[in-house]
């Protein structure tokens, strides 16, 4: 489809981290996706239109678009890779809170 948004090459939880310094992960720097508004939450509605069998198209290219404003595409489509859990605890709980942000 020629207006699809193509995915960003993946990147490590490290690399996103180092977006901010490694006291502050998601509350300074935009281009971080890590970064939250204060308007996100859980039960923000991005699109107005539940997904039918009959619009698949259209809701598809709007969450897509919806999602990479945000710059929160890459918890979707698997480019943001977790950071390690073990070795970088506090980029490890600024991924899982965007994440289950996403998906919730």
């Amino acid at each position: 489809m020629a207006n699809e948004v193509p995915p960003p090459p993946p990147i490590s939880g490290k690399e996103v981290a180092d977006f901010n310094t490694s006291a502050d992960f998601s509350r300074s720097n935009i281009s971080n996706p890590f970064f939250t508004h204060h308007s996100d939450h859980p039960g923000l509605v991005l699109i107005s239109k539940p997904l039918t069998r009959d619009n698949y198209s259209t809701w598809k290219r709007a969450m897509t678009l919806a999602l990479n404003s945000k710059n929160k595409l890459g918890f979707v489509n698997g480019s943001i890779n977790a950071p390690s859990k073990t070795t970088d605890p506090e980029g490890y709980g600024a991924w899982s809170r965007c994440n289950d942000m996403v998906h919730s």
